[in-house]
């Protein structure tokens, strides 16, 4: 670009006075301009001195060249200059002299200028024609060159080669971009830019920066979204392109938004508002392309710039011979890159120039593209951006091209991209086994995204020939860690009725598959063939085992109060017998899932904990070849029994093998285990970065309503740990899905609720939220403190409205639970509990004993006072010298988080 700097002041008019005369008529300011006005302002000054000179503005559609070239004419006005203008369009383009027509002197000049002959004659009668019009310093100021008629480009370009006989000067705007012009106009611009032996400047109108933005917004009215020195300006050009056109079209809408908007909304309305004018300007310049660079470009689209324009041209039938020019066309306009091969720079939603193509000549086009640019090896990515716009092609490499971009997509959490390259792969004629695997990983991109696209997958894959042990188990995982896991529920809470007191289990699939089918086509292997192992393996496990754990007519009796049981009515039912014998792992008939359902089991009555450690630690000791949840069932029953640090270990070899398996859904579930393990062992900033990183894998409205029950006690608890109880408060009352109140996880809801109400010093809200949580778990048989001590939650809350009496029976109760399930831990949490909310002489001796059970760790018993001190703040009076000095012992609870 050459550019012939302005002097810093000119006689008799100064630079500063002429811009200042200039902007008398009321022309909007041009941002990031100033260069190019300087520019004009050189040539209208020396051309009001009797020297001639040119100016060519150009750039791509919507930078701002009918703008300059207008504040040109303002400027050539204010020093007297006589100006004539003319204004090229598409219709007139094919018209001989249309666009020199335009160019008539106003009615005061002289009367040889009025009697030439404008209206007819040859190329040299126009240019003899208008050279007498320049009498006096005459300024052509033509707009839209690019769309003259053939024979008016030579009268201009006469005119130019005789520029130096007259005191004439000529302002034209082109589109074009990095040298680039359409070929009816470039000729005229190189002769432009030699004249005055090499004085023509052409001046190429590039991107407004960031400063220009801003002061864009300050001109419209509108709030700024983001500080001065906010990057988000930056990203405001580059989605814009730093197109002014653009950024007028979008400021000017937004600025007729009723009310006002955040900074957050502004700026999203900014970002939809810009897509919807660069869609706009990119209709306008394409309806006015003359054919073949239509018909290339529409190739270009198709081809997404993976296959050599000639191989393109040939598709769409176009010439050899119109190649070039339609490139340059098309690169003038800024419709495609400068690559090589070219791609498109329009946006999906200005696809709108393929409605010239055929169905047929599209479906055509974008499978001769695929094939060649697979041939080509072009990116995986790209090709399987192009084969989702294809019919099915039967080759056997698509279908692996669309996997291996799925799966990255899914690994960079784009789990919609992921889905829609499967369902494409779908479509292409898969043999069995490798048709289950694809509906498998469609499956999984649905579960973040779309859940009943999932369950119709799974469905469909389950209806199918019997996959392999790997896609079996597979399977299993995703639709167990979607929903509630077959270890931790037996159905629906409280559907008991007279005459059968075991509940139904969930379905989870549509068509009526339930859980138990789902183990039983898990194992490969008849149902009834399953059911007779099962029985045996439970039989090997369970030895003596009472009937209310089998969950039979002889169980707890039942309440006639609506059908439901009361806390009272389940509380005090008897526990089963210790397991006798269990499965080797190395034994050949050895099953996992059956092994780590009954050590679920067991750890939910409460019986022995050291049994059901043992049995998870041989689930644990199976290969990690098989399904994943029963490792996780296994983790947390060791959690439950104080073996923190082997489910620690275990489940981070297990969250390690489901991520070399692309399982969101499965890391997902792994994430909100191991954050519960670290908020037992007293590390809530760890345990929020845990469920930070589940909330990342999926959006929330995705979520099977049993695990979002889960993690959102998880959060509540957690903030409760790190004494944020007004963030607590307000996502305790974020409403849940209806169906959210019949999963098993609801019951961790009810108890961090009640801890939030019992910390917040509300006694009555938390004895309800309490006594609903214990109903539930009686109901499940779920009695082991150690999972949800309830009822030393319970008790306090009492003492909070003045029933001693009941609060020492249920302190009674969960210490008796807790010594049969024989961990330190569950024992600590109700001795802690009772010593210090009870003023009486053996609080010092159960604080000290509850602090002592906690174990070596600081970081632990921290936790647990500080926690259980803000639970009982308000309950009675501070406690005595020797309770006092028994927790100083251990640390200062009001330091603990």
């Amino acid at each position: 670009m050459n550019i012939v700097p302005a002097p810093s002041d000119t006689r008799p008019h100064g630079a500063r006075l002429l811009r200042e005369r200039a902007a008398q008529d009321g022309l909007a300011p041009l941002y990031g301009r100033e260069a190019e006005q300087a520019a004009l302002v050189h040539l209208v000054t020396r051309l009001a001195a009797g020297q001639a000179g040119v100016t060519v503005l150009h750039g791509v559609p919507g930078s701002g060249r009918s703008k300059l070239l207008r504040r040109g004419v303002a400027f050539a006005r204010a020093v007297g200059v006589q100006v004539l203008t003319a204004l090229g369009s598409a219709p007139s383009a094919h018209t001989p002299y249309a666009f020199v027509a335009q160019l008539r002197p106003r009615a005061s000049a002289s009367a040889a200028a009025r009697t030439a002959p404008y209206g007819e004659g040859s190329v040299a009668d126009r240019c003899r024609a208008l050279l007498a019009a320049a009498h006096r310093p005459t300024l052509l100021a033509l707009d839209d060159v690019h769309w003259a008629d053939a024979e008016s480009v030579q009268v201009i370009g006469a005119l130019l080669r005789r520029l130096g006989s007259a005191p004439l000067g000529v302002l034209m705007t082109v589109t074009g971009t990095r040298g680039e012009f359409p070929d009816r106009c470039a000729a005229l611009v190189d002769q432009a830019a030699f004249c005055q032996d090499g004085g023509g400047p052409l001046l190429e109108l590039g991107p407004l920066g960031a400063a220009e933005v801003r002061s864009l917004f300050g001109a419209a009215g509108l709030p700024e979204p983001a500080g001065p020195r906010d990057p988000w300006w930056e990203h405001a050009v580059r989605i814009s392109r730093g197109n002014p056109w653009l950024l007028r079209r979008t400021l000017d809408e937004l600025r007729r938004e009723p009310g006002e908007m955040t900074p957050g909304q502004l700026r999203k309305a900014f970002a939809e508002g810009i897509e919807t004018a660069r869609s706009e300007l990119a209709a306008q310049t394409v309806a006015r392309l003359d054919e073949a660079p239509l018909t290339l470009l529409r190739g270009l689209m198709v081809c997404r710039g993976l296959v050599p324009v000639d191989r393109v041209a040939a598709l769409v039938g176009l010439g050899a011979p119109d190649v070039p020019g339609a490139l340059r066309a098309l690169r003038a306009y800024g419709l495609i890159d400068h690559g090589d091969p070219p791609r498109p720079a329009l946006t999906e939603r200005a696809a709108s120039v393929l409605a010239g193509l055929s169905g047929a000549t599209r479906a055509r086009l974008r499978a001769d593209a695929a094939r060649w640019a697979q041939r080509c090896d072009a990116a995986e990515e790209d090709v399987a951006a192009l084969l989702l716009s294809t019919e099915p092609l039967g080759d056997p490499w698509v279908a692996s091209v669309l996997r291996r971009a799925a799966r990255l997509r899914l690994v960079q959490g784009r789990p919609a991209e992921a889905a829609a390259l499967l369902e494409r792969a779908l479509r292409e004629p898969l043999a069995g086994a490798e048709r289950a695997e694809v509906l498998l990983e469609a499956a999984e991109a649905y579960a973040v995204t779309a859940p009943e696209a999932a369950q119709v997958r799974i469905a469909e894959l389950m209806s199918g020939p019997p996959p392999g042990a790997r896609l079996r188990a597979a399977t299993t995982d995703l639709v167990l860690a979607r929903g509630e896991p077959v270890f931790e529920s037996t159905g629906p809470v409280l559907s008991y009725d007279d005459d059968n007191a075991r509940p139904a289990f969930p379905a989870f699939l549509d068509g009526g598959e339930r859980t138990q089918d789902l183990l039983r086509w898990a194992k490969g292997a008849a149902p009834d063939d399953v059911a007779a192992a099962d029985r045996a393996a439970g039989a090997r496990c369970r030895g003596a085992e009472g009937p209310a754990h089998r969950g039979g007519p002889a169980g707890p009796r039942r309440a006639r109060h609506g059908g439901r049981r009361t806390v009272a009515d389940l509380a005090h039912g008897p526990l089963p017998a210790p397991a006798d014998t269990c499965p080797n792992a190395a034994d050949p008939g050895f099953d996992p899932t059956a092994l780590a359902a009954e050590a679920w089991r067991q750890a939910m009555v409460g019986h022995d904990a050291a049994a059901v450690r043992e049995m998870g630690l041989r689930v644990l000791g199976a290969p990690l070849d098989g399904p994943l949840y029963p490792r996780f069932a296994a983790v947390s029953v060791l959690s439950l029994a104080d073996a923190h640090s082997a489910a620690r270990d275990a489940l981070d070899a297990t969250l390690a093998e489901a991520g070399k398996r692309a399982s969101p859904t499965v890391v997902a579930r792994g994430l909100m285990l191991r954050a519960r393990l670290n908020l037992r062992a007293g590390d809530p900033d760890t345990a929020a970065r845990d469920l930070a990183a589940c909330r990342a894998l999926a959006p929330l409205h995705a979520w099977h309503p049993s695990r979002l029950t889960a993690l959102r006690a998880a959060q509540i608890r957690v903030l409760i740990a790190r004494e944020r109880f007004a963030d607590a408060d307000r996502l305790a009352s974020v409403e849940l899905p209806p169906c959210a109140e019949e999963c098993s996880a609801w019951t961790e809801l009810l108890y961090s609720r009640a801890q939030l109400m019992l910390c917040r010093g509300r006694p009555g809200q938390a004895l309800a939220e309490a006594e609903e949580c214990g109903r539930r778990l009686t109901a499940r048989n779920w009695r082991n403190p150690a999972l949800l001590a309830w009822r030393s939650l319970a008790a306090l809350a009492h003492l909070g409205c003045g029933d001693e009496e009941r609060a020492a029976e249920l302190f009674a109760e969960e210490l008796r639970l807790a010594e049969r399930w024989g961990t330190d831990s569950a024992l600590a949490w109700t001795e802690l509990r009772r010593g210090l909310a009870s003023p009486a002489p053996q609080a010092a001796r159960l604080t000290e004993r509850a602090l002592r059970r906690l174990g070596h760790s600081p970081a632990a018993r921290r936790f647990a006072q500080a926690l259980v001190t803000r639970e009982t703040a308000g309950l009675h009076p501070p406690p005595r010298a020797d309770t006092a000095s028994a927790v100083r012992r251990f640390g200062d609870p009001a330091r603990a988080t």
